[in-house]
């Protein structure tokens, strides 16, 4: 039962990931809205900009759907694919502590959760049979 219930948990964190990507890329209107409000900033630093919000919001799908592989695999009894998806939850606990020091904006944290989901639900998914 418990391998059951982290195995969803595990899921659904994955489908969150890659769902936040929507997220992301949504308020890029947001970031459109800010250089508005200078009209003298670099055209060519905004399309840089703007390139840059756009893979990062590729990046959290690909790293959603890799944590689906994942899953998908474990389901079929490998243990040892678990490398990927712990490289993911590393990152993005790594990631939501540094933005949350540097920023002061608790938001981040859930980089810190989901990651901190990824490792441990990794860990037990390998141990259980």
């Amino acid at each position: 039962m418990l391998r059951k219930i982290v195995s969803i948990v595990y899921l659904l964190t994955g489908l969150l990931i890659a769902l936040g990507a929507f997220g992301h890329d949504s308020n890029a209107r947001n970031l459109a809205a800010e250089f508005a409000k200078f009209p003298a900033f670099d055209a060519q630093a905004m399309r840089v900009i703007y390139a840059v919000w756009h893979f990062v919001s590729g990046c959290m799908i690909v790293f959603g759907l890799t944590v689906v592989w994942t899953w998908l695999r474990a389901r079929k009894g490998d243990r040892g694919v678990f490398l990927p998806s712990d490289a993911i939850g590393v990152f993005y606990v790594l990631v939501g502590v540094a933005s949350v020091l540097s920023t002061g904006m608790p938001f981040f944290a859930v980089f810190c959760v989901l990651g901190g989901l990824l490792l441990a639900c990794a860990q037990v998914l390998r141990r259980t049979s």
